[in-house]
């Protein structure tokens, strides 16, 4: 199977879903769209469009800079959940922040799994095919 074009597409399709819900949100006059993590996502969904090609041409090298970036997000997020809670009395309303916080999580979680699997791995490593 060819990895390189499964991680590149998918990367590039999620990366501009998150774009343009972010282009949604600004034209949106009240911001009630905003989330707890939008200002995090969108710069992430950003330098992901932009590894979505090396990743698509199946460069290490954007394999490992998006599992770095991945990281660092999950991280990100792990700061803003506690930061939200703060900022939001509510009872329902932060179990919807730790809800929404957890999921992204795991989302990423299983996408770092993925781009650490063995097979894919081995997908990126190999040098580039000659096309006839």
């Amino acid at each position: 199977m060819r990895w390189n074009i499964v991680i590149g597409v998918s990367a590039a399709t999620l990366a501009v879903v998150q774009l343009a819900i972010t282009a949604f949100s600004y034209f949106d006059p009240d911001r009630h769209f905003f989330g707890f993590s939008e200002m995090l996502f969108t710069p992430v969904a950003a330098i992901t469009f932009l590894l979505s090609y090396p990743l698509l041409r199946g460069r290490n090298w954007a394999r490992v800079s998006l599992v770095v970036l991945l990281v660092v997000s999950e991280l990100g997020i792990a700061l803003l959940v506690p930061l939200s809670f703060v900022a939001n009395h509510w009872i329902y309303t932060r179990l919807l922040i730790a809800f929404s916080g957890l999921f992204s999580i795991a989302v990423i979680a299983v996408f770092i799994v993925v781009l650490l699997h063995p097979d894919v791995r081995r997908d990126f490593t190999v040098s580039p095919r000659p096309y006839a």
